[in-house]
């Protein structure tokens, strides 16, 4: 497992969610190494936090060594083989052979999986879902001429179209395929290999583009050109070499093999003579990579036998010299192999039967047990989560005080837990979470540190529903823990911490579609300069200058109006573009005024037109502001009312 994959797997297992403050809410604080590649995953653009599908290789084959079936009914009886059928299947003919299904673990933990056929060898794997976001790319098929690609993920039920998008802004419509019981649907989208396909875009009813993703998946061959023919591999592998463009030197090439499977490539190694066969300054004389049941990789010419001990148990390699005269040995088998590369204990043997390398297995970094800071507290209502109940507890970590938790389930069907720093700055928010999905239909359970100002915390559904957080002491930690249950799949659209002596909540939005405007909704408020104020879905307010959204995402609680998120201690909420300021104020408020050190602006307000008891404003910004900006740290504002008196200040005036 690379670096980033164990970072990646730590920050879901302990789905912590870090935002830090700005004025007036709290912002998320959330390097692929090219080589070797591990099984593609896109990343959402367009939202912070993405839904990944975790996969395990899953063995196509009953023992160390032996050849995996040539029948796909007994691969997939292999695959399902501690599994539980959910829904139907999705079956494609083109461009090759394939069926992709959900499942459910042991724990009742969702699975997707896939089952493809290169030629007459079938391979499969299967993965626990985690759904975080608005969807993720699986996987790609393509048939031996490569002529189409087939693209293929997960996304959520909300998504009523995929398409792909080109280099030059043409879409090509995919299909989404809903199946029963499933949290997520599928979607695939087949295009032909020569199309510079940029990105695949999500779709709604409404023709809103919830989430876009680029398409890397064939980043080392993007640009690279052949340097020989395919080589066929077992494990249902290509093998070819290619002239893949220097990233540093304009112009020149370096010689590339890449290692494919179903149109996708696994893995790659650069033949330039400087980086042959070492690595850290280190000699590496062989290369080696497990992929979904498949030992496969290559080697210096002169190990001719390769030992690979697992489990009490040796698999033999035979590298084969390469078929491009290279003088690269290569090798591949199926084996009963599920541990990452890195992990084992790997030989190799010249022709002499000398030994001429050993590896060093990388020993997983164990996390320092931190000294426990008070006592466990069990989170009440989580006496029915599987591994449960959810217990929480303070610790003394490397890096100062953690939150740890224990009990849920993580997507691969493990016992969820895991520890966190444990802010309890007020400007800091912090969420935490598990799921049990037994009893059906299961929970989730959100949690958190309870800063000192706060005491009560809401969760708020997009509905507008508020779901109150249970307080749970902590006897002997710095702060008690916050915790609210709810139906698994609910979506949380906001936190509200109501905080002592204070007329407005702290509110931390986790829904973010308003910080993506497409277009203008309603007739909206014309303002000056040129500005427009609209709402729009689902709970948001733009300002919009010459067909283009202007900076600001003025977003409020479902079910609440504008009025609910200024007060006495903000009674102004505001933005700037080149060359206009806008924003809303308390009603009552005539003219607003601000002043810091670039100048002076004023705007005059108008009523709101949707009863939301604001008023909005919008004017030009004079010529040095607009050059230089109005938010200094000494901007000060002022609400005036009809008659000339003044309604409010508010010197802490940052950029709402």
């Amino acid at each position: 497992m690379t670096p980033l994959e164990e970072r990646l797997k730590s920050a879901l297992d302990a789905r912590a969610e870090t935002f830090e403050a700005s004025q007036t809410a709290w912002l998320e604080v959330r390097r692929r190494t090219p080589l070797p590649p591990r099984r593609a995953r896109w990343l959402l653009a367009a939202v912070p936090v993405v839904m990944i599908a975790l996969f395990v290789p899953v063995l196509l084959n009953g023992g160390l060594g032996r050849n995996s079936a040539n029948d796909p009914d007994t691969v997939y009886r292999q695959l399902m083989a501690e599994l539980t059928p959910l829904g139907d299947p999705v079956e494609l003919s083109e461009p090759v052979e394939a069926r992709l299904w959900f499942a459910k673990g042991r724990m009742g933990n969702p699975v997707f999986c896939m089952l493809a056929r290169r030629g007459q060898e079938p391979y499969g794997s299967c993965g626990g879902v985690s759904a975080l976001g608005e969807g993720t790319a699986e996987g790609s098929l393509s048939a031996e001429d490569a002529a189409t690609v087939l693209d293929f993920g997960l996304v959520v039920p909300e998504a009523t179209q995929v398409r792909a998008v080109t280099g030059d802004g043409r879409r090509i419509p995919g299909a989404i395929h809903r199946v029963a019981g499933a949290p997520v649907s599928i979607w695939t989208v087949s295009f032909p290999a020569a199309e510079q396909v940029a990105k695949v875009e999500f779709v709604d009813a409404g023709q809103r583009v919830l989430g876009e993703m680029p398409r890397e998946m064939r980043s080392s061959r993007r640009e690279a050109k052949p340097a020989g023919p395919p080589y066929e591999l077992p494990g249902a592998l290509t093998l070819r070499p290619y002239l893949v463009p220097n990233e540093t030197q304009p112009g020149a090439t370096d010689l590339t093999v890449i290692w494919e499977r179903g149109g996708r490539e696994v893995s790659s190694l650069s033949l330039k003579a400087r980086d042959l066969w070492t690595g850290g300054g280190e000699e590496y004389p062989v290369h080696l990579q497990v992929e979904d049941g498949v030992v496969f990789g290559a080697a210096r010419p002169d190990v001719v036998r390769i030992e690979v001990s697992v489990g009490g148990k040796t698999l033999t390699l035979t590298p084969r010299p390469d078929p491009w005269q290279l003088n690269v040995g290569v090798f591949a088998q199926p084996a009963d192999v599920t541990a990452e590369a890195g992990s084992l204990d790997i030989t190799a043997f010249d022709s002499r039967g000398a030994e001429v390398w050993r590896s060093e297995p990388e020993q997983p970094e164990a996390r320092p047990s931190g000294k426990r800071i008070g006592a466990l507290a069990s989170v009440p209502g989580t006496e029915d989560f599987a591994l449960g109940p959810v217990q929480v507890w303070y610790e003394k970590g490397h890096e100062g005080v953690e939150l740890c938790s224990s009990g849920g389930v993580r997507p691969d069907g493990s016992q969820a837990g895991g520890c966190s720093s444990a802010e309890t700055d007020r400007n800091t928010f912090q969420r935490h979470g598990t799921v049990s999905y037994l009893p059906e239909p299961g929970a989730e359970l959100s949690y958190g540190v309870l800063p000192g100002e706060a005491e009560a915390v809401s969760a708020v559904t997009a509905d507008g529903t508020r779901l109150p957080a249970a307080i749970v002491p902590v006897k002997g930690g710095p702060a008690p823990v916050w915790a609210v249950r709810y139906p698994r799949g609910t979506k949380i659209a906001a936190f509200a911490f109501r905080e002592k002596g204070r007329e407005l909540e702290r509110i931390v939005m986790m829904d973010r579609s308003c910080w993506k405007a497409d277009r203008p909704e309603g007739a909206g408020q014309a303002l000056p300069g040129g500005v427009s104020a609209h709402i729009s879905a689902p709970s948001c307010l733009h300002f919009w200058k010459d067909g283009k959204a202007q900076p600001g995402s003025f977003d409020r609680l479902p079910g609440t109006t504008l009025r609910h998120v200024i007060g006495k201690e903000r009674p102004v909420q505001w933005s700037e573009a080149k060359g206009v300021w806008y924003g809303f104020a308390l009603a009552g408020t005539a003219r607003v005024e601000g002043v810091s050190r670039t100048g002076r602006v004023s705007a005059r307000t108008v009523p709101d037109p949707w009863g939301h008891g604001v008023v909005l404003f919008a004017a030009p910004t004079p010529e040095e502001v607009t050059k230089k900006g109005l938010n200094w740290p000494d901007l000060s504002l002022t609400g005036y009312a009809a008659d000339g008196s003044v309604l409010w200040e508010w010197k802490d005036a940052g950029l709402s």
